[in-house]
C-alpha cells in the first residue's frame, strides 16, 4: 500500500504542473559495474570506452550532478532541472572503479555514487573494493550507498519460505548492509539499488523505512511521475554502451506513463500489459514497444490523449527478469525519444 501511495503522491505533483514544467523536470542516471577489460561483457565498459563516454557527455555540455540532488530536484521539487543532466552511478563496488573509474571522474570533478553490497567487502573478495578504498571515495565526495549485504534475489519469498520468513529475510540484509557502511564509512546510506535490478512492491516497503529512494536496472530517464522507489537506470555495458546507446540514453525524455496494468492468463503467465499515458510532446502514431530482446511487439492504441496502450507479451516472459521498452520520437524535431520501461519476474514455472 505504501509504495502504492508514493506513487500515486507523485502523480498528484506532476499533474498539477502544467505539461511543459512537468516535461522539463528529468534527468537520466547512467549504470555502471566494472570499468576494465577483463571482467565479464554483460556487465562491464572497457576503460577507453568509459573515457569516450565522458568526454562525450563534457563535448556536449551534459552536467553531471550528485545522484541524490537529481532525485530529490525531479521527485520532490516543482522547479524544472536544468537541460542535460545525468547522474553517474557504479553496482557492487568493483575494484576497477577505484582504479579506473575513479581518476578519470576525478580530473573533472564530476559526482557519482557506489552502491555496496557489502558481504563481499567483509569476505575481501576479489574482484572487490576493500573499505579503505570506499572511505577514500567518501573522503572525496563520492557517495557511498547500500545495495544489499548478500547481493541475493530478494523480490519475492525462496521456495518453501512463508511471506514472514521472506520479509524476515530481506529487512535483516537490508538493514544490516545499512549498518556496516554506517560503521565503515560514517555516514548511513539514504539511497538503495536492488540486487539484479529485482524489485517489487512489497520489497520496497522494507526499503522504504529507512531509504529515501531506491533504484531499478531498467531504461529510461527519472521524471515527475517516476515512483521513488523504483527509479529506472539506463544500464551501461558492452553490448548496450556504444557512443550512439549513450546519446539516445541521454537525450530520452520521460514518457508520461499515468498508470499500468496487467492481465494474466490461467496458468499465471502475463498476456497483457495496458499502459496509461497522457499526451505531452511526442509522436503518438511512432510509439512502439519491444521486447528486452529487441523483439518488436504488438500494441494497440486508443484515446487521443490521455492515450491507452495495450502490449500483446504473450509467449516473451522467460524464467528471471524481463522488460518492455516503449519509446515514441519527439514532436519538436529534436530527434530525442520519449521513454518508459516496465519490468516483471517469472519464476520457473511460468507464474510472475
Amino acid at each position: 500500500m505504501r509504495c502504492f501511495m508514493r506513487v500515486i503522491s507523485s502523480l498528484l505533483l506532476a499533474l498539477s504542473l502544467q505539461d511543459a514544467n512537468a516535461e522539463g523536470s528529468h534527468g537520466v542516471i547512467l549504470l555502471y559495474h566494472h570499468v576494465s577489460d577483463d571482467t565479464p561483457a554483460s556487465t562491464s565498459v572497457m576503460p577507453a570506452q568509459f573515457s569516450d563516454h565522458l568526454d562525450y557527455l563534457d563535448d556536449h555540455g551534459y552536467r553531471v550532478w550528485p545522484l541524490e540532488r537529481l532525485l530529490d530536484a525531479v521527485l520532490r521539487s516543482t522547479k524544472d532541472v536544468p537541460e542535460n543532466v545525468v547522474a553517474i552511478t557504479f553496482d557492487d563496488a568493483y575494484e576497477s572503479v577505484f582504479s579506473e573509474a575513479r581518476p578519470r571522474l576525478a580530473e573533472r570533478g564530476w559526482p557519482y555514487t557506489v552502491f555496496v553490497n557489502t558481504d563481499a567487502i567483509d569476505a575481501q573478495r576479489s574482484p572487490y573494493m576493500n573499505w579503505d578504498q570506499l572511505r577514500t571515495l567518501h573522503a572525496a565526495g563520492v557517495a557511498i550507498e547500500n545495495h544489499s549485504a548478500a547481493h541475493g534475489h530478494m523480490s519475492r519469498p525462496r521456495e518453501g519460505e512463508s511471506r514472514n520468513e521472506w520479509l524476515s529475510r530481506v529487512a535483516e540484509d537490508v538493514a544490516r548492509a545499512r549498518a556496516r557502511i554506517a560503521d565503515e564509512i560514517g555516514r548511513a546510506p539514504m539511497l538503495f539499488a536492488y540486487p539484479y535490478g529485482e524489485d517489487s512492491e512489497a520489497l520496497a516497503e522494507v526499503v522504504d523505512e529507512e531509504h529515501a529512494y531506491a533504484l531499478a536496472q531498467r531504461s529510461g530517464p527519472v521524471g515527475a511521475l517516476s515512483d521513488p522507489l523504483s527509479v529506472p537506470r539506463f544500464p551501461m555495458a558492452t553490448g548496450f554502451a556504444s557512443l550512439e546507446r549513450l546519446e539516445l540514453a541521454a537525450r530520452s525524455r520521460p514518457l508520461p506513463v499515468t498508470a499500468v496494468e496487467t492481465a494474466a492468463g490461467r496458468e499465471g503467465d502475463l498476456r497483457v500489459v495496458e499502459l496509461t499515458i497522457g499526451r505531452s510532446g511526442f509522436r503518438p502514431g511512432q510509439l512502439n514497444c519491444f521486447a528486452a530482446t529487441g523483439r518488436r511487439l504488438d500494441a494497440s492504441m486508443e484515446g487521443d490523449g490521455p492515450f491507452v496502450i495495450r502490449v500483446d507479451v504473450q509467449g516473451v516472459g522467460v524464467p528471471g527478469r524481463n522488460k518492455i521498452n516503449c519509446t515514441a520520437p519527439a514532436d519538436d524535431g529534436s530527434g530525442d525519444f520519449f521513454w518508459y520501461s516496465w519490468q516483471w519476474l517469472v519464476d520457473d514455472s511460468g507464474a510472475r
